[in-house]
């Protein structure tokens, strides 16, 4: 195999290994986010019932809540002891977390500052329960559908196992060191990835589009 064909592929490789870890990581973060509104919502709905305020119950989440969204309640509890206004420290959160449910509940809870709600915890509760049977759900089609992701993976990795058999073979070998036998090589390669990328995209879950975009702004500002 010459010197170009071996380099073309460790470097279609190596970038396929790079963006399958920086999805796969991303991913991950994002479902520990998603799995953690739950106790979030249960952790901000204890501390209104207790009396304390609704900064006071997001600051609380920053320190008891989840890791995985602490360090950002933790952002938001500095920059309201700063003195940064409410609607301003929400926007943060709100730009940080880029999710749905998170934009119902800050929503909710500036809705219920600026106008002293008395169904916030009724809204936050059931908030909570729609959550719940969503992430509960999502988590049944993923087992469900587990098998069809890991028989692609299967599928994109079997012509390679079947490619290894053959290059033991002498007359096989010599094929595939041809300028026609690497083409094939580089082809397939090329193929698999683009293959592969499209199978994870077809597996992905649909997600929920954000409804409240648009940042919070108090009208006491204009």
């Amino acid at each position: 195999m010459s010197f170009i064909t071996v380099v073309i592929i460790n470097t279609i490789l190596i970038s396929g290994l790079l963006l399958a870890y920086k999805s796969y990581k991303a991913k991950k973060i994002q479902t520990q986010q998603a799995n953690s509104w739950p106790e979030v919502l249960d952790l901000i709905i204890s501390s209104l019932q207790s009396g304390a305020s609704i900064s006071e119950s997001l600051s609380t989440v920053g320190r008891v809540g989840p890791l995985c969204v602490r360090n950002q309640f933790l952002v938001f509890s500095n920059k309201v002891t700063q003195g940064e206004r409410f609607d301003s420290a929400l926007n943060y959160l709100k730009g940080e977390f880029s999710d749905p449910i998170a934009d119902q509940l800050f929503e909710s809870l500036y809705f219920a500052s600026l106008f002293g709600s008395k169904n916030t915890i009724k809204v936050l509760r059931e908030l909570s329960e729609y959550v719940s049977s969503d992430l509960a759900l999502r988590g049944e089609i993923q087992i469900r559908f587990g098998w069809i992701k890991n028989s692609a993976n299967l599928a994109a990795l079997a012509p390679w196992l079947l490619f290894l058999i053959l290059r033991s073979q002498e007359n096989a070998r010599n094929a595939y060191l041809q300028p026609v036998g690497q083409l094939i090589i580089i082809s397939g390669v090329i193929t698999t990835f683009i293959a592969y990328i499209w199978m994870q995209r077809i597996a992905k879950l649909p997600t929920a589009k954000r409804l409240f975009t648009l940042e919070i702004v108090n009208n006491e500002q204009n």
